[in-house]
């Protein structure tokens, strides 16, 4: 039985439309699922801040802000994140900071301990309700 794309992008490119590829973290060798627009977007974020995937995913996975609980949704987040917070485009619980915009790099820690542009930063509101 011949498996037809579910999805016409998925035929037009004569492939799958998610690749999975290797990471290595600091708890070790683990793999994950992105569509190619989401790699080519990772790729950019890591050219732009002088660090590979494996430092990305790293960061991703040890930034306590991150609620998505698999490391895929926490990169593909932190993704979103770094380039919503870039555009400047205003969107729910992403609240750009001026740090953030300014020309320090991602991964570095800002003057707040989180990481620039890979958190989703949570309204006050919701902050004092996940100490609660």
């Amino acid at each position: 039985m011949t498996r037809r794309p579910q999805h016409a992008s998925a035929a037009a490119s004569n492939g799958p439309s998610l690749v999975t590829r290797n990471l290595r973290l600091g708890r070790g060798r683990t793999s994950i699922r992105l569509e190619h627009l989401e790699w080519a977007a990772l790729d950019a974020i890591c050219t732009v801040e002088g660090i590979d995937r494996h430092q990305f995913a790293t960061q991703v996975d040890r930034d306590p802000m991150r609620r998505e609980k698999t490391l895929t949704s926490r990169v593909r987040s932190a993704i979103l994140a770094y380039f919503v917070v870039r555009s400047g485009v205003g969107v729910a619980g992403i609240a750009p900071t001026a740090q953030a915009l300014g020309t320090q790099a991602l991964g570095r820690q800002n003057g707040h301990g989180d990481m620039m542009g890979f958190s989703a930063k949570l309204p006050a509101a919701e902050q004092e309700e996940s100490r609660n």
